[in-house]
């Protein structure tokens, strides 16, 4: 019998990115490149290498659908269906700075 503990949670996420990227990034990025922040806020930021994005949730035109690549018993390549969605999550390059550069103003934190 499994336990709890056994099972891990995955969540499939549709990012649409806007703003300068260099392919080469975005190509070699694995897991330990990536972080998302705030997946539940009203403004998630994800980093990408050196990137930062902010982001927002919105309603798409018809449905996105996610297929994942697999391989059946001859080696040859199939589709199936993983998830679908009616949600994207638009995401803009943000650019960091040092907050002791604005001193009377008031920031507010992305996280």
């Amino acid at each position: 019998m499994e336990h709890e503990e056994d099972w891990d949670e995955e969540q499939l996420v549709i990012v649409e990115l806007d703003g300068l990227l260099e392919q080469e990034v975005l190509s070699k990025a694995t897991t330990e490149h990536c972080r998302l922040l705030g997946i539940d806020t009203d403004e998630p930021v994800l980093q990408i290498g050196p990137y930062t994005f902010v982001g927002h949730y919105e309603d798409v035109i018809g449905t996105h659908c996610i297929f994942e690549e697999t391989f059946n018993n001859n080696n040859e390549k199939k589709f199936q269906f993983k998830a679908k969605t009616n949600k994207c999550l638009k995401m803009g390059r943000a650019f960091l700075r040092d907050k002791s550069q604005f001193p009377n103003r008031k920031l507010k934190a992305l996280v």
